[in-house]
Order: C-alpha cells, then structure tokens, then sequence
C-alpha cells in the first residue's frame, strides 16, 4: 500500500541533509505502509483522503481534513478514529521530516515506524487525558462528600455572624443610651446652674435659644477656681522646673476646692502667640467643661 503525504522540512533539516551530501526530497513524496497500517489509517475518514489508481489504493494525507473536536469527526463521518492521529502535536509530515534529516528514511521506503510514533503519542495522550478525568471525578467526589461539613460550618459561621451583630447591636444601644442620659443629666446641670448663678448676658442668651457654651464655661469656672484663670485651649505648655512659692500655693488652694487636675506648668508663649513664656497653674474646673483654666502673673 502507497501513501502520499507533505515533508515539511525546515531550514535545520535541510542544512543536515546538506551535510551527508544528500539530495532534498520532493515537497510531496509517496512511501511505502503495512496493509495492518493502511487498513487502521484508511478508517481515518475525512482524516486523509483515499484515491484510487491504476497501482491500487493511495491514502493522500497531503491534506489534513481533521477539525480539532474529536466529536466533531464523529458526528460528521460517523465514526470515531482509532488513532486520534491529527489530534497529535506530532504530525506526520514533521515526523518523516526529522526522519528525512536523520538520514533513516527516503522517498518509497517504508513509513510504519512514523505511523507507531504517532500512536504512541496518541495513547500518551490518552492516559493523559484519562489521568485528567479520573482526578477531575475523585475531586467531584471529595467535594460531594465534604459538602455537609462545609455547609454545617457555613451555618455555624453565619450563626455565630448574627449573633456577635445582636451582642453589637446591644452594646450599641446600651451606650446610646448611656451616652443619651449623661448628656440628658449635663444639660439639666447646665440649665439649673445658668438660671441660679449666670450673668445677665448668659441667662437672656441661653433662654433665647443661643449656644453660649464658651461663655458658661468661662463663668462656672471662674465661680470655683476664681476670677483670674483665663479660658486658653490653644497654650503650648511644657512641664515647669523649680515653680515659684506663689504657684505652689495656689496648686494647695486648688486642691482644696476641686477635685480635678491642678498643676504648675510653663506657657511657651504665655496666653497666647504674641506674648513671652511663663509661669501658670493649669486646673480643670469639671466635668462641665472640656477645657483647661490657666492663671498666670505669679
């Protein structure tokens, strides 16, 4: 049995046949195969044409007629390949041109060996390809068989979410509420200390609806700690080395009257930016007020 098929040499072939003094073969050459050969490459409809002449039957395999979706071989010729020969990265024509360098084969010699390497490739790949499967289905199953324990974890974890939410949500409207009568309680402090001891100015201005926070401050601080401490949130203070008697004295008197901080501290500027450094005791008058009272001048 004849076969008519391409050698697809490459420059590298070439320049090795070159090399043993060798003629190139035609770009299309006819060879020799089996009558086991040809039967099994015969059933390769579509795969490699067969052509009838007067030396009897040549498989032409100049053209490869194969699509790549072995399915699609069977559902247009009917039937399923018993070499998946084309599906090969191997082809023969590149098979006969390595043989061809090689210097193994020639023009009408006989080509079996090429077609046993191609089924070779073709089982590789099948046990490939069966490897494959059987790993995709042994996955499949553990996933079918872990999937109870996923989903209990999955409901234990979602348990677990809206609970540790409740127990937030809780906490949350615990200090709200916290937050709310606290706030509740310093605005009643607040109203009963204005109506009683505030200024004139603060009393109207309060009753009026106005926010007079700075200067509530400023007068229920200088009501406990006295007149000469100065509201200044923006002093850059630093720790005082060897204070003044004077200071010190005022820091016992403090005690004596409040129960919050007081302390002898050094104004980098004084009161403010433009003035030099010095001496202050720092006090905080309550909970009434979230600012520091300075008295200086000792």
């Amino acid at each position: 049995m004849k076969i008519r098929t391409t050698v697809n040499l490459t420059e590298a072939h070439k320049a090795r046949i070159v090399s043993r003094n060798e003629p190139f073969p035609q770009r299309i050459c006819t060879f020799e195969i089996s009558p086991e050969k040809a039967e099994i490459i015969s059933r390769l409809k579509g795969v490699y044409k067969l052509e009838s002449t007067l030396d009897g039957v040549i498989i032409n395999a100049t053209e490869d007629k194969y699509s790549n979706d072995s399915l699609q071989v069977e559902e247009t010729y009917g039937y399923t390949p018993d070499w998946k020969v084309a599906q090969e990265k191997i082809k023969l024509m590149d098979i006969l041109a390595e043989a061809y360098a090689a210097g193994t084969v020639s023009e009408g010699g006989n080509i079996d060996f090429a077609l046993d390497i191609m089924a070779v490739a073709a089982a590789r790949r099948e046990i490939i390809l069966e490897n494959n499967l059987r790993i995709e289905a042994d996955r499949a199953r553990n996933e079918e068989a872990e999937r109870p324990a996923k989903e209990a974890r999955a409901k234990a974890d979602a348990e677990a979410k809206t609970e540790r939410e409740r127990i937030e949500a809780e906490e949350k409207a615990r200090i709200d509420a916290e937050n709310r009568a606290k706030n509740k309680a310093i605005e009643a402090d607040k109203k009963a200390w204005i109506e009683q001891n505030g200024s004139e100015r603060l009393k109207k201005g309060y009753a009026m609806g106005y926010n007079c926070q700075k200067i509530y401050e400023i007068e229920r601080a200088q009501s406990v700690l006295g007149i000469d401490y100065i509201r200044a949130p923006d002093a850059e203070e630093k720790d005082r080395s060897c204070p003044s008697l004077e200071a010190l004295q005022e820091v016992e008197r403090l005690k004596s009257v409040i129960t919050k901080e007081a302390v002898v501290v050094w104004l980098r500027h004084g009161l403010s930016d433009e003035e030099e450094g010095c001496e202050a005791v720092k006090a905080d008058p309550g909970t009434f007020s979230k600012h520091y009272f300075y008295k200086v001048g000792f």
